[in-house]
């Protein structure tokens, strides 16, 4: 029985996190599917980004959709750890395409790939490097895959409606899939553009890209935990519709948060190089700010290294403090918790529980976290 009255610190949300945590390995750990991963090389890189530490934020918050809305979480499981699995796939291509070597602290998917070509199989740098790219795409491919069959298990167990899984998985790899390919799509091809053609990118294109690459997949997060929490296929349901909502606008707050970690923070704490964003040239409300109030001085030396793959870390670190001093963090935080404040009102049908304090305790922490 929940203690409906507890008031939610920020101690009780990272144990629930970590709850959730222990809960999605293990499910993760005894699934039948994971004995089908042969040869080792892709058993390996299939478990790389699952075992490291992480915050499941996506199975949370579909957890905690389902508890809100009055269902049993145990019966979501299964759904959280699939949107755990198909969210690593996403990082796993997502760091092949922007050529990061780091993941969480340890190689990507690709570069742990390249060391076992070399290990395992004894090719040459070269051909390892090749052999990393292929085992990567082949990785993501699996767990794909495995999202898939982790969301089937619930209907198959009987503990949820098939109509409603299959209502589920449908969105998924139709509307979901598509948005993040198109979000995908869309930050490579700006990443392409000169540093003077991004002036003409909006705040708005921004925005968008950024939600297609982050905020659909919380939005399905909150709408799908919701759908099962009430066990029905009526999306339309207003508790539903306003737990999609939600988390669709805390997404796009989480990536704009997200977008002044890379910029700010170092190497232990986000698990990625410093200015590896810089380097990648990365389009974001950070940068399009900084150059619409740079100097022509400033603006040269932005436009030189923003994108340069070869720049030296004390330009990196220029960079960074001029993307400070010329209000492209400070307007990004703005935006962030304006997008904060449209999502709490959406709550607001939803009767109160643990699981509801967890949310808006959720939303806030999407703003306040630093590094």
């Amino acid at each position: 029985m929940e203690n409906k009255n507890k008031e939610i610190t920020q101690s009780s949300f990272f144990e629930y996190l970590l709850k959730v945590d222990n809960s999605v390995l293990e499910y993760l750990k005894s699934h039948q599917v994971a004995t089908y991963f042969k040869p080792q090389d892709i058993s390996t890189a299939v478990w790389s980004y699952i075992l490291r530490p992480a915050k499941r934020l996506r199975p949370a918050v579909l957890l905690l959709a389902a508890g809100a809305v009055g269902g049993d979480r145990k019966h979501a499981l299964p759904a959280a750890a699939g949107i755990e699995v198909f969210h690593t796939w996403t990082l796993v291509h997502d760091d092949l395409i922007d050529n990061d070597l780091l993941r969480r602290g340890l190689p990507s998917a690709h570069e742990l790939g390249s060391e076992l070509g070399k290990s395992n199989l004894g090719l040459s740098e070269i051909l390892a490097k090749e052999y990393g790219r292929n085992l990567a795409i082949l990785t993501g491919d699996t767990q794909h895959g495995w999202a898939t069959t982790l969301f089937l298990e619930m209907a198959i167990s009987g503990v949820v409606s098939p109509q409603v899984v299959l209502k589920i998985v449908y969105q998924l790899q139709s509307y979901v899939l598509a948005k993040l390919v198109y979000g995908e799509t869309l930050d490579v091809q700006y990443s392409y553009q000169t540093t003077f053609e991004s002036r003409n990118l909006t705040d708005e294109q921004i925005v968008e890209m950024l939600w297609l690459k982050t905020g659909v997949l919380y939005e399905f997060s909150g709408w799908a935990g919701a759908m099962i929490g009430k066990n029905s296929n009526n999306s339309d349901d207003p508790e539903i519709q306003a737990m999609k909502n939600f988390t669709s606008l805390c997404g796009t707050a989480f990536q704009l948060q997200d977008d002044i970690i890379g910029v700010v923070g170092d190497e232990s704490q986000t698990g990625k190089p410093f200015g590896s964003d810089i380097r990648e040239g990365k389009k974001t409300i950070i940068v399009l700010e900084a150059l619409r109030n740079a100097k022509p001085t400033e603006y040269d030396f932005l436009t030189k290294i923003l994108g340069n793959r070869d720049s030296s870390i004390e330009d990196i670190k220029k960079v960074a403090s001029l993307l400070r001093s010329l209000n492209g963090i400070k307007r990004t935080e703005d935006l962030a918790k304006q997008y904060i404040e449209k999502a709490l009102p959406h709550l607001d049908i939803i009767t109160d529980s643990e699981c509801k304090r967890l949310l808006l305790f959720w939303a806030k922490y999407m703003i306040e976290r630093t590094f």
